[in-house]
């Protein structure tokens, strides 16, 4: 199991973004921020927080900061305790601490920081809502980068209003779609997950595009834990997997394709569905949340209600026939990109508000209690013990 005990702070301020170790839009929107942070900026690390009996994907592309930790647990089966502090010492010292996910703002919660504590939502679902509300004693900064999240999660907390930011994420603007002769070309590319992308609608569309006598050419890029399970399940052998990439890689791969399709279940606001925007793809998305800030319907790209196939199937059929419709959308789609979500500028916005870290961190109460655990999750009992103990009643997952 990785170990993090040497306390790394130099007692000048730094920014440490704490994410899991796993491939996803959390992973490219820190890339990105920390890539695109300017001169002025704080020092940047990163944590990478790895359980042990996660089925996710590592990230396999670098984040470009001045050091990077692994704090690896394996929780539920050990002492939560145990867990946070391996952490700890990560979190020591001035500056800003960004939260990503659960266990660090439980540790902070057990521990305490002198940082200013930033929680990142990433997601329109209650997880993000009930993490930010049972951390209101530790979080000195909310940061919402959806119009809608943003004003739900002020609806939840509205006594900290003045402290829920709204900022936008970004992507580079780059190279742009080049149209050629041919069948439309369709790219999937995510985290091959089922129940948030709803990736296994995709074999569904596909059919019925087929059935409609439309030819398509589907291009697949991505990882994730039901990778396997959608290979078995789509029966057309002319279907592209390109597997997971870097984020340069998947990049420019964008212009060589039309269309994107995303019918997730749930967002936040994708970084995939931003970079096919930017390319001039024409997007086909579900009609969730933060999907629909970037894509109106029929301007910049069609939405579609979740798990509606049929209607997929026939935007994409309705693009197929018009190459001009293709060409008017996707560039109506790349310039909305470039003026709301050009990361060039965003990321400034995020490095100013981590350099006030000082005028932000609020006192916090002496004692916590930590709202995680059982009554086998204490400081005092020893971690051998409890995994011990939790080896008789807890189902490993397969």
């Amino acid at each position: 199991m990785a170990q993090a005990v040497t306390r790394v702070s130099t007692g000048q301020p730094d920014v440490v973004h704490v994410l899991p170790d796993k491939m996803g839009g959390v992973h490219t929107i820190c890339r990105r921020l920390v890539a695109h942070r300017g001169p002025d900026a704080l020092p940047q690390r990163v944590v990478l927080t790895r359980n042990r009996w996660s089925r996710d994907v590592r990230a396999a592309e670098p984040l470009p900061v001045e050091r990077c930790d692994v704090v690896e647990d394996c929780a539920p089966a050990e002492n939560l305790y145990a867990a946070w502090r391996r952490l700890r010492p990560l979190l020591d010292g001035p500056g800003a601490l960004v939260s990503n996910d659960l266990i660090e703002l439980a540790a902070v919660a057990a521990f305490q920081t002198d940082r200013a504590v930033f929680q990142i939502l990433h997601g329109d679902i209650d997880y993000y809502y009930d993490l930010a509300v049972r951390h209101d004693a530790d979080v000195d900064v909310y940061i919402a980068y959806s119009e809608r999240m943003h004003r739900r999660l002020r609806e939840r907390l509205p006594h900290r209003a003045d402290a829920i930011l709204l900022l936008r994420t970004g992507v580079e603007i780059g190279s742009q779609r080049t149209p050629v002769r041919g069948p439309l070309r369709v790219l999937f590319s995510g985290r091959i997950e089922r129940d948030q992308k709803g990736v296994f609608d995709l074999p569904v569309i596909d059919a019925q595009l087929r059935r409609r006598d439309v030819q398509v050419a589907w291009t697949i890029q991505g990882d994730g834990p039901d990778l396997t399970a959608l290979r078995a399940a789509w029966q057309n052998p002319g279907v592209r997997w390109t597997g997971g990439r870097s984020g340069r890689d998947a990049v420019a791969e964008l212009p060589h394709h039309d269309v994107y399709v995303m019918p997730s279940r749930w967002e936040g606001l994708p970084s995939a569905l931003l970079e096919a925007c930017a390319a001039g793809l024409v997007p086909v998305v579900s009609r969730v949340s933060g999907l629909d800030e970037v894509v109106r319907d029929g301007d910049t790209g069609f939405c579609c209600d979740v798990g509606d196939t049929v209607a997929f199937a026939a935007a994409i059929a309705r693009l197929a026939a018009n190459p001009e419709m293709v060409d008017r959308v996707g560039a109506a789609g790349r310039e909305r990109i470039a003026a709301r979500w050009n990361i060039a500028t965003n990321a400034a916005h995020y490095q100013r508000e981590f350099a006030r870290w000082r005028e932000w961190r609020r006192p916090r109460p002496a004692r916590r209690t930590v709202p995680y655990g059982s009554r086998l999750d204490r400081p005092w009992l020893p971690n051998t013990l409890v995994r011990t103990i939790r080896r008789f009643t807890w189902a490993r997952p397969a």
